[in-house]
């Protein structure tokens, strides 16, 4: 049975771990993908995570200093509440600026970034207080205040407005199309791939989950939650309008959906406390993603998923409802929710295209 751990976020999965071991261990996972971006998109990927690390760092060190100032507090060099410490804007910034498009110019992902960490962290009164994911917040912001300058080099330039998925484009036109320029070996790892500068590498983020799994640095069920709904719901799809399995493999490895459900569905301070409530929690992130890139204009989805669960987290921690456990009622009521999600996902799919 899994404990309530009753104390402020982030919620660890071991209360024993600190948060700067929890914190260095998703860089270390991240490093394989910051790694695979310069081999793929060289000086540019090493500008845009510099300009979204640095971005972040910076306008949480000025905004802490001029709280101090405000306080009437002598100028101190180095603030004892800079989460540069624990890690924790470094891994923001990083993740922030792994999907990002390799395109979009410098000044919109300084802007985004300063806009993500303080209105998603600061704002709302620094680490394990903010509701939203971070990096996810300022990745919206800049693709809805800037459209097409978040875009892909060398390619259509507005394929992906959230996560720069080019191998989904196709799908904005034709829902159920196949897309014969990559084989899912290129989706699986990532070379050549276009996309976000760092997403695109399933076998790595895979590497970085497995690494995190072992260190016990974060709850496997979230990811496996978030990709099996994915998969579920696109392999009923399959069935209905009679597709291949490329379809439900093609969610999954293309675009945003590995990346999302391993470092950002995963974050410890904007998720539920309790194992079901990671599930639901989970599942929601991947009925969302799913629907968005079904139904919407546009072919990803992750980001704006996750952010709109975000929201749901304080309601599905509730001390009413809120259980450790699954019991025999809430099980059957979650199947319930599941199997009327999946029809309504089928029959809502005769009306797409």
């Amino acid at each position: 049975m899994m404990q309530m751990i009753e104390k402020n976020s982030p919620h660890l999965r071991r209360p024993t771990a600190s948060v700067v071991r929890m914190m260095s261990d998703v860089a270390i996972a991240l490093t394989p993908l910051v790694a695979f971006a310069i081999y793929q998109h060289g000086l540019t990927a090493v500008w845009i995570l510099l300009a979204a690390v640095l971005s972040m760092l910076g306008t949480e060190y000025i905004y802490y200093q001029i709280q101090d100032y405000k306080n009437k507090e002598k100028f101190k060099l180095c603030n004892k509440s800079f989460t540069i410490y624990n890690f924790t804007i470094i891994v923001s910034g990083l993740i922030y600026g792994l999907i990002i498009p390799d395109a979009t110019p410098i000044i919109v992902v300084i802007i985004g970034g300063v806009f993500g960490v303080f209105f998603a962290k600061l704002v709302f009164g620094g680490m394990g207080q903010n509701i939203f994911n971070i990096a996810a917040f300022a990745r919206v912001f800049i693709a809805l205040a800037f459209g097409g300058a978040v875009a892909v080099s060398n390619y259509l330039p507005q394929v992906d407005g959230v996560a720069g998925a080019t191998v989904l484009g196709d799908w904005v036109i034709s829902p159920f199309a196949q897309n014969d320029n990559f084989s899912l070996m290129q989706m699986f790892t990532g070379i050549g791939l276009p996309g976000t500068i760092g997403e695109t590498s399933v076998l790595l983020i895979l590497v970085g989950g497995i690494y995190l799994f072992l260190r016990k640095s974060f709850d496997v069920f979230v990811p496996l939650t978030y990709i099996a709904t994915m998969f579920i719901l696109a392999f009923a799809v399959m069935l209905r309008q009679d597709l291949g399995l490329w379809y439900p493999l093609t969610h999954v490895l293309a675009g945003g959906v590995m990346f999302g459900a391993v470092f950002m569905a995963t974050d410890p301070i904007t998720i539920p406390v309790t194992r079901p409530g990671r599930i639901y929690f989970a599942f929601g992130v991947g009925v969302l993603t799913f629907v968005i890139r079904l139904f919407g204009n546009l072919p990803e989805g992750v980001v704006f998923a996750i952010l709109i669960m975000n929201m749901f987290v304080p309601a599905i921690d509730y001390a009413k409802w809120s259980k450790n456990h699954f019991t025999l009622k809430s099980s059957l009521i979650f199947a319930g929710v599941i199997i009327v999600t999946i029809l309504s996902v089928v029959v809502g799919a005769n009306y797409v295209g």
